[in-house]
């Protein structure tokens, strides 16, 4: 009885002191689909737009009968309501629901930027191997050709400065270097390399020429008017190797020049131009010729890639683009607000820029107070 007696006396005590106890937060797991506060948007409709669209996409014929999985490219979703809403949780919610159910039909480009980064760095390391794989195949079939495998004794090629190494920004001599191990171990002893700078007695000149796939303004040297430059200055007694001498007033190239000593003119332009030296994030691939020198016909020609492009997105690969738009009317009386929202979404062909599907949800809602989504 005395206990009871003193925790009774204690909390009449701490009611007369004012003693307040402190509120404790928690939390209920509700239904993903039961919506606890009023809003024009709920968890729901996001479910249900995906449930609805998805299997509208994965049953059109382009996808069904597509000979391959068709690549989509997520062009984002446009809000043009009045709610802040994340715009990417209507397109990771449908493109979830697509490669859970789709299982392989669709295949989605990756924008994550973490994704972008390890890419280009598996890219990096992929590369080397690429590219000795290229080479390797290069030279068989260089050694296959009529005019090696019948000839009756050593052919001697010499090799030309590489072209167009102010494109690539690399030690392009590496990769020339390459190339010609490559075409001699896989020759048998049938083509054989004179030094670097020589020429007397070649049979054949090796060219080599660097060129990004870009459709931006380069410095692109024609090989034909470097090939001349070069034999101008074989016939003359010069070293292949054009010298950086004193050059003024270096300006990018407007005309089209035909004499030899302009033309070594323009390409020392080109190649001391700091507008034509940035290397653009492109594919950059390298151009091999084998060159009669007698007549300037060329016997055997091959090109090998030296570096693919790295870009986040590579939209080049996408058959289609995936996009939406969430649009709004809202009225409003008194402490009431009424909000009708449109959202659809739609599949493009992105060359003839078709529309090949769209769909559309539909939701009203009427919310007593504002509600902002986040």
């Amino acid at each position: 009885m005395k206990k009871m007696w003193y925790v009774a006396l204690g909390v009449i005590s701490c009611v007369m002191a004012g003693c307040v106890s402190p509120e404790i937060s928690s939390s209920t797991r509700v239904d993903l689909d039961d919506e606890r506060v009023d809003g024009a948007l709920s968890s729901a409709d996001i479910r249900t737009v995906a449930s609805q669209m998805c299997p509208a996409i994965l049953s059109l014929p382009e996808v069904v009968d597509a000979p391959s999985a068709p690549r989509i490219k997520i062009a984002g979703m446009k809000n043009s309501s009045r709610f802040f809403i994340d715009n990417d949780l209507f397109m990771k919610r449908l493109s979830v629901e697509l490669n859970r159910y789709g299982r392989g039909q669709v295949r989605f480009l990756s924008a994550n930027e973490r994704v972008s980064a390890g890419r280009a760095e598996v890219l990096r390391e992929r590369q080397s191997a690429y590219f000795q794989e290229q080479i390797k195949a290069f030279a068989n079939q260089l050694k296959q050709r009529a005019f090696v495998a019948s000839a009756e004794k050593p052919i001697k090629v010499a090799v030309l400065p590489p072209l167009n190494t102010n494109l690539v920004n690399m030690n392009a001599e590496s990769f020339t270097a390459m190339v010609r191990s490559a075409v001699a171990e896989a020759a048998d002893g049938k083509i054989l390399f004179l030094m670097p700078g020589e020429t007397e007695g070649a049979d054949y000149w090796m060219a080599t020429q660097f060129y990004p796939e870009s459709m931006q303004l380069e410095g692109v040297i024609n090989l034909a008017n470097y090939i001349e430059v070069i034999d101008s200055r074989i016939r003359e007694g010069k070293s292949m190797y054009i010298e950086d001498n004193a050059l003024v007033n270096v300006t990018p190239l407007t005309t089209t020049v035909v004499a030899n000593a302009k033309r070594e003119d323009v390409l020392l332009q080109m190649l001391r131009n700091p507008e034509l030296r940035k290397a653009s994030d492109s594919t950059k691939r390298l151009n091999v010729m084998l060159v009669n020198p007698k007549d300037k016909v060329c016997v055997y020609e091959s090109t090998v890639t030296v570096t693919q492009r790295t870009s986040p997105g590579n939209s080049g690969a996408a058959d289609y683009l995936l996009s939406g738009e969430i649009s709004g009317l809202s009225t409003q009386r008194g402490g009431s607000a009424a909000d009708y929202l449109l959202i659809t979404v739609t599949l493009v062909e992105p060359v003839s820029n078709e529309v090949i599907w769209e769909d559309a949800y539909e939701v009203k809602r009427v919310t007593q107070t504002g509600t902002v989504y986040r």
